[in-house]
């Protein structure tokens, strides 16, 4: 079974949910794309490359999941959620928990950096398909009403987020549009949603 990052459930209201994370490190890399699918189809195979054995000790590394995609640019969040043609995103693959910086295998691409993603909340919306614009666009605009309606502040881009494989009927892929929020006291999370 493949490893996904663990997370607590902090607070679900139909289908969006707020979620704490615990630290992670994800590789990274930067990629041109037109939207978030090609993106990923972008950045999938350099990232593949490298947990396959294309870094210096020749290491394999088990896949994760989800694959992550977010636009490079610092944007700041309003609705409606528009998206521009061609830009920069970042397509992560988040690394098993076992590694650290130190004992993850160096990559033979000088594109791939590593980054420690600290403990966070996460704001989270899930979808089916596959990355279909209107869809993404869709959902980061329903979570960011969502968000504002209940007085939670963003940090940082929309993350998209794939779980499956390509020969997985769309119907059935899980997909999440995800944000990181500041964290609230006790008494915010309590409000209504």
């Amino acid at each position: 079974m493949t490893e996904t990052p663990k997370y607590s459930l902090i607070k679900k209201v139909n289908e969006m949910e707020i979620r704490q994370y615990p630290a992670y490190i994800q590789a990274e890399v930067t990629v041109e794309g037109k939207n978030y699918r090609s993106a990923i189809e972008n950045g999938f195979g350099i990232l593949a490359g490298y947990i396959f054995g294309n870094n210096l000790s020749k290491q394999k590394i088990e896949m994760t999941t989800p694959v992550q995609a977010a636009r490079s640019e610092k944007i700041a969040m309003t609705t409606p959620v528009t998206v521009t043609a061609g830009t920069n995103f970042s397509v992560a693959f988040i690394m098993p928990a076992g590694y650290t910086l130190e004992t993850l295998p160096q990559p033979k691409d000088s594109r791939i950096r590593f980054r420690q993603i600290p403990a966070r909340s996460v704001a989270a919306v899930r979808f089916s398909g596959y990355f279909q614009q209107d869809t993404i666009n869709q959902r980061k605009e329903r979570l960011a009403e969502w968000l504002a309606e209940g007085g939670y502040e963003t940090e940082g881009d929309f993350i998209v987020a794939g779980y499956n494989p390509p020969w997985v009927p769309g119907f059935l892929a899980r997909n999440e549009v995800l944000v990181a929020i500041k964290a609230q006291s006790t008494e915010d999370q309590d409000a209504p949603g």
